[in-house]
């Protein structure tokens, strides 16, 4: 949890004033303007409306800092009910993307309602990449759909078995017999998700380009244009709660992905790592049939 970068959210919401909020925070203005973008970029939606007068906060902008205090008041009572000697191990766990959004909450509200002295340091990357980086010890281990290149050294633990979906707008059905030029809406470009639907659309020789949006909740947005496709883990269109869309079964591609627990085999008895994992495991539990 960076609870700086919450404060620093917190003070450009209440504030709504760029240049009284970069006098006090030693930031330039420009540089609060980008984290303003940041901002709405990470929930989807305008924070502050442009006005003559300056900056208003919206309701969505209102509700989101009553969201932020709420999560500072509470880190501030959690720090309160521990003591300086019960000190937490900090692990750094990989995750891409998608796993991050349906799961990383969950793993950490499982930590603190158990009292587990575990503080999870999240690195969000492609499978690939955080695989590599587990085999170069850069990191204790990570969760992540299982990446294409193995080495012997780690253990690659099946714990969930999850599918995606192709998708589009349901007044915009694409006839892939035609061959139209696809706009491809993926989370990660380095997904396994993205790989397997870029590799399909190789085979069937349809022209794409890729665009990477990192709101889900924009996905939407954009699958109003004509000929546009996302590729989504199908929990997360469960999560959204997405309507008016139209599911693709296509010939020949599999849609179904391996999620696992990489670490290690070194590390295969060090109670910190079978510990994240056994809390893992538990929320995963429920999700180990294919769908």
């Amino acid at each position: 949890m960076n609870i700086e970068e919450i404060a620093l959210k917190i003070e450009l919401l209440q504030r709504q004033n760029l240049s009284k909020s970069a006098e006090i925070t030693n930031y330039t203005q420009s540089a609060l303007t980008s984290k303003v973008k940041k901002m709405e970029a990470e929930i989807g939606q305008a924070v502050f409306k442009r006005t003559p007068q300056g900056l208003k906060i919206t309701d969505v902008g209102m509700q989101y800092k009553n969201f932020l205090q709420l999560i500072t008041q509470e880190y501030e009572d959690f720090l309160q009910t521990i003591s300086l000697e019960e000190l937490t191990t900090k692990v750094n766990c990989g995750t891409s993307h998608t796993t991050i959004k349906i799961y990383g909450a969950s793993i950490v509200h499982a930590l603190n309602m158990n009292n587990i002295p575990l503080d999870v340091d999240f690195t969000v990357e492609s499978s690939n990449s955080l695989n590599e980086k587990v085999h170069n010890a850069e990191m204790n281990c990570a969760l992540t759909s299982k990446p294409i290149k193995i080495y012997p050294d780690l253990n690659y633990d099946n714990i969930a078995t999850e599918t995606f979906e192709v998708i589009s707008n349901d007044k915009h059905i694409i006839n892939f017999d035609e061959r139209p030029m696809i706009t491809l809406l993926v989370l990660s470009k380095g997904c396994m998700y993205t790989r397997t639907i870029v590799e399909w659309l190789k085979n069937n020789q349809i022209p794409y380009n890729m665009k990477e949006i990192k709101s889900v909740s924009s996905i939407l947005d954009f699958l109003q244009i004509d000929n546009s496709l996302a590729v989504l883990n199908t929990k997360l269109i469960d999560l959204y709660n997405y309507s008016n869309i139209h599911s693709y079964r296509l010939q020949q591609l599999e849609n179904v992905i391996n999620t696992v627990f990489i670490y290690k085999k070194n590390e295969s008895d060090d109670p910190t790592i079978l510990q994240l994992k056994k809390v893992i495991e538990s929320i995963l539990e429920p999700t180990r049939e294919v769908r």
